[in-house]
């Protein structure tokens, strides 16, 4: 079995190359940063890749063999009691002689400060500050969308579609897949639906524990109402004015009693942080405990959302839209990734209105809350159904790798949708490089030919170390700055090796 340390750089099948951030279970699993999350791996799905880190707090290398020339060696007593001189370092160590300075490596010239246009547009810094990132800016990600045509014509028909509450967004890490979802939210707003988007986590927010995935849509609730955009908290004032939310919600055991005293301005910092599942326990409220059984709680209170968003408000409802869902299955325990796949069944389900919701019977077996329709499992606190009414008005997207999850889902329900995202082809990437390129041109002035421009777009779409859209922009950038700082610099060693 191959050791890894804090800091090694290693390579992944599926989710590329990450550096190793802990070791665990003797070296077993590791957790390997990728970028923008962090998962917990067993070391046989892991090879070692050229380059890393040295960590603070990493184990120290192992000392060098001590030679005869050390301090301690018989010699060096010796040479201390008849006062002989101490030898040069070099005989003393056998270390090299060191270089002869015109036989030094010729240093790399002083960079060029080349700063921004005083012309540039904001709109331009910002692409390229995210493009540094791998990503586009949010508030353009359409007009960045480059070949991505037919995915984006499943995910519209998707929304239009009645009969599907639940898609699949499959492709490879860094093919693109937060950036579409990016994509549907946008297209979810313009068609009236309020939308929440979260990623998961396994050392922050795990599907194994629906709280923290549902605090996560809270804060990034969006609901499009009458040319402005609410978020959870006036969402729900706007609610509370229209007395028309009682016939709808005015029984939930949550939302119910809440919806009353902000109808009558009653309602404190306590009470939002209440409802935001982020408060303390309190015996006068209802519950939101944390515990892995409880995705009942969470998938209701979403419904809830949903209905409250279309039933009392007119929206179109909610899309819900969920990143990194395959670390459902990274966990520690067993229980925790069964867990997790319980709750992506239960927003499917809930999703997709399935009767066997509301009409199932709750009994416990083998210690353990279950529906006898579903095989979900329900909070033995707290066994309220999954789906608060049907239509529910609730759509679900799940942004996964490929081979991670699958089955479940197609268990859970066989017609779920999938939207495959492919690597961008020559052309596309091509498309991508030049609008990249006249960006950066536009806000640092930076113009290569149009031969050393091909040059560099062909080394970019070949090179091993840019295996994905995300690599591929990251690359990009770091070329031209390249050349924005160092002209006459060798770029091309730089997008192959990494090294210039």
């Amino acid at each position: 079995m191959t050791r890894f340390r804090k800091g090694d750089a290693v390579q992944h099948a599926g989710y590329g190359r990450g550096t190793v951030s802990g070791v665990r279970i003797d070296g077993y699993e590791v957790r390997v940063t990728f970028g923008s999350f962090s998962l917990w791996i067993p070391t046989r799905e892991l090879e070692r890749a050229p380059g890393g880190l040295r960590l603070v707090g990493a184990p120290p290398p192992p000392a060098p063999d001590r030679g005869p020339g050390d301090r301690t060696s018989f010699e060096a007593i010796l040479r201390l009691l008849t006062g002989e001189p101490e030898p040069p370092a070099q005989a003393r160590t056998g270390a090299p002689p060191p270089r002869e300075p015109g036989r030094r490596p010729r240093p790399r010239p002083e960079p060029r400060f080349r700063p921004a246009h005083d012309q540039r547009t904001v709109r331009d810094s910002t692409a390229i500050e995210a493009f540094r990132l791998g990503i586009v800016p949010l508030r353009h990600v359409t007009d960045w969308t480059v070949g991505r045509e037919r995915e984006i014509g499943q995910l519209r028909s998707f929304l239009h579609d009645p009969a599907e509450g639940a898609v699949l967004i499959e492709g490879a890490y860094g093919a693109g897949k937060s950036h579409l979802l990016q994509v549907l939210a946008q297209d979810a707003t313009a068609l009236g639906f309020a939308t929440a988007m979260a990623g998961f986590d396994p050392s922050e927010a795990t599907a194994a524990f629906p709280k923290k995935a549902y605090r996560r849509l809270v804060r990034s609730l969006a609901v499009p109402l009458d040319g402005t955009t609410l978020d959870f908290r006036g969402f729900w004032t706007a609610v509370a004015e229209r007395p028309v939310w009682h016939d709808v919600l005015g029984d939930h055991w949550l939302f119910g009693p809440f919806l009353a005293r902000l109808a009558k301005g009653r309602v404190d910092e306590d009470h939002w942080e209440h409802v935001e599942a982020r408060g303390q326990a309190d015996p006068r409220r209802a519950t939101l405990h944390d515990y892995s059984t409880c995705a009942n709680l969470y998938a209701n209170l979403l419904t809830a959302m949903s209905r409250a968003a279309v039933d009392v408000l007119g929206l179109t409802g909610l899309a819900v839209l969920l990143d990194e869902a395959e670390v459902a299955r990274n966990t520690m325990y067993r229980y925790q990734a069964l867990r997790g796949v319980n709750f992506f069944r239960g927003l499917v389900l809930a999703a997709n209105d399935d009767p066997a919701l509301a009409e199932e019977e709750i009994v416990r077996r083998d210690a353990t809350t279950v529906g006898t329709e579903t095989g979900l499992v329900y909070s033995g606190h707290n066994p309220i159904r999954y789906t608060t009414g049907i239509p529910a008005g609730l759509k679900v997207a799940f942004a996964l790798t490929p081979g991670s999850l699958q089955e479940e889902f197609r268990r859970t329900r066989e017609s779920i949708p999938r939207v495959e995202l492919d690597v961008l082809g020559y052309d596309q990437l091509r498309l991508l490089f030049g609008r990249i390129a006249d960006t950066f041109a536009g806000v640092y002035g930076v113009r290569p030919t149009r031969e050393a421009r091909d040059r560099m777009f062909r080394l970019l779409a070949t090179a091993d170390r840019v295996s994905s859209t995300r690599g591929f922009i990251k690359g990009a950038i770091e070329a031209l700055d390249f050349l924005r700082f160092y002209p006459e610099g060798d770029v091309e060693a730089l997008i192959l090796d990494g090294q210039a």
